[in-house]
């Protein structure tokens, strides 16, 4: 179930990243991370161009 509920928000973040909304993206994605429940990983964010809330703060992006 909860990989049903990451799938929902990572596809609300993606759409909202296409309308160039990345303010509200970044909040997005940063709730599809707690849904999935797994530690994060900086290899996929860096390759896939998604960053959470920890990313920006750390100056990753």
């Amino acid at each position: 179930m909860n990989n049903m509920k990451y799938f929902k928000e990572a596809l609300l973040a993606k759409t909202l990243e296409s309308n160039r909304e990345y303010a509200e993206a970044i909040v997005q994605w940063g709730k599809a991370a707690k849904q999935a429940k797994s530690s994060h990983n900086m290899g996929w964010a860096l390759t896939r161009k998604d960053y959470c809330k920890s990313c920006l703060r750390n100056g990753w992006r």
